[in-house]
């Protein structure tokens, strides 16, 4: 024992470092347990439940997958709710180009 601190003895062992805990799945993950990716991807030429075991990653494909489909139906309105005609980019494109074309650069 410490004279100055009777409370300290010298054979006092340090706690012992626990294994970590197995990772509990956070409350996001609780409200749906099992995400099958094959039929969120039904297009997927493999098996991606195979490809993808961890339920982290599932969870941040299915949370893209919403993504995408809610961005495409916000463009959906977006150009409903303003009379915007949807363009076709390689159209577009092939139309600056002929229109590049036929006009003369100023030099």
């Amino acid at each position: 024992m410490d004279e100055h601190n009777p409370s300290v003895s010298e054979n006092t062992e340090l706690p012992q470092a626990s294994e970590p805990a197995a990772a509990e799945p956070s409350p996001f993950h609780e409200l749906e347990k099992e995400i099958d990716l094959n039929t969120l991807f039904p297009e997927a030429d493999r098996d991606l439940n195979a490809l993808f075991p961890d339920e982290d990653m599932r969870h941040l494909l299915k949370s893209l997958q919403k993504n995408k489909k809610d961005l495409h139906r916000m463009r959906e309105r977006f150009t409903e709710e303003n009379d915007i005609e949807e363009v076709n980019v390689e159209e577009a494109l092939e139309h600056l180009q002929s229109e590049a074309e036929e006009t003369p650069e100023a030099l």
